[in-house]
């Protein structure tokens, strides 16, 4: 197994990020399922298919830890992970269903987006609707691994070296293979109509919230606008990571860029979001970030005094603020 010290940084990144990205979106998964009130169980199942989907891209971006080389319209792919002792066409069905994450990923905040739009319109909204959501928004990502399940691969020394235009020494050393482009445009450019479709519905929640009148008290009209700005600050997430790599890749094609070493950045962006996902929505969501603080409170709480009157009011007043904030369950 050939890696110089680039590729020894990339894989000690890629082992970080991954691994941060499978404990975060696991944390959150146990919350969703064991902390979420019954008034959140709508919009559980997109929290539910975010971080699933989220833990499932960190996993693959472990065992396949890929770089990518793109140059004019071709893709290949250098994999450092575990994957590559599993043989070409095992190594890149692994990266294809991890860009297939990507995309499932952030088309889900999405519908989040327009989960929230139709509840405020239409006043209810099923849980086996949010099912119907996420199934039939997965279609989109899943078109991805079932166009190249006949796609041929390659591992020549010189084919490869041709579609890089020879510019990437040891070529020979390392076990790759070729991509296509139907990949590479379902990550870069389904961002342009997610994107529309997520800010529209945003534009019209604030519209319903700010109408004189509207049914819902302050405090619950508060509570929503917390959790649209949570899908907001998420949705600005691949800003800065796919958007970036997105950019990267574009360039590559026009030979704005045509350094090598970018191959390390792509992927390196992209694997962001699983990690700074979680960590937002455990933040906004009440419940989630209630839970954690009591845990820590409770860890650093000291004892109570014996001499301390179980009718003392300084006995109960924590918990009556626990039970207090639990007991408002209009924050959705």
């Amino acid at each position: 197994m050939f890696v110089d010290i680039y590729d020894q940084l990339y894989i000690s990144y890629a082992s970080v990020v991954s691994t941060l990205g499978v404990l975060f979106n696991a944390f959150l998964l146990f919350l969703i399922f064991f902390k979420s009130p019954a008034c959140l169980t709508p919009y559980t199942v997109f929290l539910a298919n975010t971080s699933i989907t989220q833990l499932l891209y960190s996993i693959c971006f472990l065992l396949t830890v890929p770089r990518v080389i793109s140059i004019n319209l071709r893709i290949v792919n250098i994999y450092l992970g575990f994957s590559q002792f599993l043989g070409h066409w095992w190594s890149y069905m692994i990266f294809v269903t991890m860009l297939h994450f990507a995309v499932n990923s952030f088309l889900s905040i999405m519908l989040s987006m327009v989960f929230r739009a139709i509840s405020l319109k239409t006043l209810r909204f099923p849980t086996s609707g949010a099912f119907t959501m996420c199934i039939l928004a997965y279609l989109i990502p899943l078109s991805m691994v079932v166009s190249i399940r006949d796609i041929e691969i390659t591992s020549n020394f010189t084919i490869n070296s041709n579609y890089t235009l020879w510019q990437l020494e040891n070529l020979d050393k390392y076990r790759t293979v070729l991509s296509t482009l139907w990949v590479a445009c379902c990550v870069s450019l389904l961002c342009i109509p997610i994107y529309s479709v997520m800010f529209y519905c945003r534009y019209r929640i604030l519209k319903m919230l700010e109408r004189p009148g509207y049914m819902f008290n302050t405090t619950t009209t508060l509570q929503i606008k917390r959790l649209v700005k949570a899908l907001t600050v998420q949705s600005m997430i691949p800003v800065f990571t796919l958007f970036p790599a997105s950019l990267i890749f574009l360039s590559t094609q026009f030979h704005v860029i045509e350094t090598t070493k970018f191959g390390y950045i792509i992927i390196s962006l992209l694997s962001l979001s699983p990690t700074i996902d979680p960590l937002v929505t455990i933040y906004y969501v009440q419940p989630y970030r209630k839970y954690i603080v009591d845990l820590l409170w409770s860890e650093e709480r000291p004892l109570i005094s014996p001499f301390l009157s179980n009718n003392d009011p300084r006995f109960y007043r924590s918990r009556s603020n626990s039970v207090l904030m639990m007991r408002n369950t209009h924050f959705v």
